[in-house]
């Protein structure tokens, strides 16, 4: 190939081109949006799919169904009297991971036993943030089989009523 098929030279002008900064941070503003809808559309489509009674709180978008009473009575192996209502709670199963915590507010006149499950313990620990306003308070502990983690539960009275906050959380060893 010789010199005479390219053409001529052409002078090119010292103007700096116009229009890539803009071009520039519109593709960056649409590649955050594209990133942020797959991530939220696929985190909704994850929760709806995976969703159960205990819902994946805290992990997803998803909305996390309620534990109903025979789910907290069955996760902390107490039976609660006729007319208890679940303030708030959840629970998850991550891999090796369970996590479980609930506030359970009985009926007036209502008692729960417990001394089945727990043992009564006399340590000072960090009361859960549903526990920190209530009186007469006491401390539970439930062994733990195998695995690193706690159980535990606080009982204790708010407005006349009993409150039991129960907070667990364990990795079983295999």
């Amino acid at each position: 190939m010789s010199m005479e098929q390219w053409g001529d030279p052409v002078e090119v002008g010292d103007e700096p081109t116009r229009g890539q900064l803009p071009r520039l941070l519109v593709a960056l503003v649409g590649i955050g949006l594209a990133f942020g809808a797959i991530f939220g559309v696929g985190s909704w489509l994850v929760g709806t799919f995976s969703q159960t009674e205990a819902g994946l709180c805290r992990i997803t978008v998803a909305p996390c169904a309620e534990l109903s009473v025979a789910s907290v009575e069955e996760l902390s192996g107490i039976a609660l009297p006729p007319g208890t209502e679940v303030r708030s709670g959840y629970a998850q199963e991550l891999g090796t991971l369970h996590e479980f915590r609930a506030e359970v507010v009985l009926p007036e006149g209502g008692l729960v036993t417990m001394s089945n499950a727990y043992e009564e313990i006399d340590a000072l620990l960090d009361l859960p943030e549903a526990a920190r306003d209530l009186r007469e308070v006491r401390l539970w502990e439930r062994p733990l089989s195998a695995g690193d983690g706690f159980s535990t539960a606080v009982t204790g009275t708010r407005d006349g009523r009993t409150i039991v906050a129960f907070d667990e959380l364990y990795t079983p060893t295999s």
